[in-house]
Parts: C-alpha cells; structure tokens; sequence
C-alpha cells in the first residue's frame, strides 16, 4: 500500500509539472500574439517577387535575450520553411504556419550564427534574419534562425543585400 501512494504521488507531481509547462507556453504564445500584430497582414504590397529559398526554420528569438523564444503565430515552432525575397519585403512561409510578413523598413540585418535555443551547428551553420517585431503598443528587436544548404544562403545574402538596407555582418 506505501508504494501504492509513492507511486501515487510521483504521478501527481508529474502531472503538476506538464500543467505548468503548458501553462507557461499558453502564457507566452498570447504574450507574443499581441506583440506581432503586423506580421501577418498579408495584404501589403511587397512589390515583384526577387527569389524563393527552402530551408529549416529553427526559431525566433530577441536579439538582446536569445534564450527567450518567440512564440508568435507563424514563428512558434519548428518547421520546413520557405523565405520569399521581394522588392519591399519577406515573407517567412512555415509548413502548416500562417505566413509572417516582414516589410523591408523592419529588417534590420543578415548574418549568420552557430547556435541559437536547442540548436548547435558548425560554424556559420545558421542563417540569421534579423528584423522589429512591431506590435499595438511595443517594438521588440528579434533574430530569426534558418538552416539553409550552403548554396542557399550564400544567394539569400547575396539577394538580401543587393535588394536594400540590410547589412551583412559575417560570411563564411
């Protein structure tokens, strides 16, 4: 019978731990939700289409905390991507995902990383966008994480480049 209770217990805690890891996703997933109110507004103009790249999403995070992931609608997990380059714009479009539009005035830069939250790669093994989340009332700096062949990235880098303001700081 005592181990009936251990066992008993040792459920109940497990169960208290799942409700609160889920708890805290939900939290975090309506905290994100607000922040991105613009990301998805599909019906702005992002002019002719410059190229497609297909790839691995891997995560968004800010830029001044990388552990703390972003868990917008569209950028919540990991996904088979494709990232649409055009003349005023990205659109960041996950598997099974709501498409993240990014007009070109939010990117901030291109450049590229080995790690970022629960994935380690070689060195410059990770594609990084990095770009303003802007919401109704707050503008958050954030890195978006890619794993693109090589070939990929060095023409994304190169595209994103040419189209306007964003910089490259590393390209190995």
């Amino acid at each position: 019978m005592d181990r009936l209770w251990g066992a008993g217990v040792a459920v109940l805690a497990i169960a208290i731990v799942f409700f609160l890891m889920w708890w805290g996703w939900k939290r975090r997933v309506r905290r994100d939700a607000m922040s991105s109110t613009t990301a998805h507004d599909i019906s702005v103009d992002l002019g002719d289409i410059l190229g497609t790249w297909k790839g691995l999403y891997v995560s968004t995070a800010e830029r001044l905390n990388p552990l703390e992931r972003i868990a917008a609608p569209g950028l919540a997990f990991r996904a088979q991507a494709r990232i649409v380059v055009a003349e005023r714009g990205l659109v960041f479009d996950l598997r099974g995902e709501v498409p993240t539009v990014i007009p070109l005035s939010h990117v901030d830069g291109i450049t590229t990383s080995q790690l970022t939250i629960d994935k380690v790669v070689e060195r410059g093994g990770l594609t990084v966008i990095e770009w303003r989340m802007v919401g109704e009332d707050s503008v958050r700096d954030v890195s978006s994480f890619f794993r693109l062949s090589t070939n990929e990235r060095n023409s994304l880098l190169a595209s994103l480049t040419n189209v306007q303001k964003p910089t490259v700081k590393e390209i190995l």
